[in-house]
């Protein structure tokens, strides 16, 4: 019998000055809304959900009591995992940039992403989820990530 593939989802939480943000949860919930993994942010605002298999999930910044906007996005998660790189802001939803593999290094799109209207463009993939954000580094493979249809 095989070995069950497990996967990863890393990242960073910067504000839109490129500060990290520490204290805030990042949660991973399957497609029926199971919570899978969460964990809270350092204080170089880096996190990682680990140990659940390759699927689809809900990815979820709560800002519990920080004066940030929380985001859910929906995206698929392979073997090779997932970097989802979160910027926050008091006034707007957080905003969510993702590449496959999850090295959950560097910022969140160069920590600048042009906000424009109303959908997001992840490696020329339109997604509704009422706000643009357009990478400076748009010839890297990004994930497929999407408001849920809840």
């Amino acid at each position: 019998m095989g070995q069950l593939a497990i996967t990863e989802v890393a990242g960073m939480v910067v504000t839109s000055q490129c500060n990290p943000v520490a204290g805030v949860k990042i949660v991973a919930r399957n497609s029926s809304g199971k919570v899978i993994s969460e964990t809270i942010t350092d204080s170089r605002g880096q996190y990682a959900v680990r140990n659940f298999a390759p699927d689809r999930y809900q990815i979820t910044l709560d800002a519990l009591n920080s004066p940030f906007k929380g985001q859910t996005v929906v995206s698929a998660v392979g073997t090779e995992g997932l970097t989802v790189n979160w910027m926050v802001s008091q006034v707007a939803p957080a905003l969510a940039t993702a590449a496959v593999g999850a090295s959950g290094t560097g910022t969140p799109d160069g920590c600048s992403p042009e906000v424009i209207g109303g959908l997001m463009v992840l490696g020329g993939a339109a997604v509704l989820l009422g706000i643009i954000g357009l990478s400076a580094d748009s010839d890297k493979r990004r994930g497929p990530v999407s408001s849920p249809s809840l």
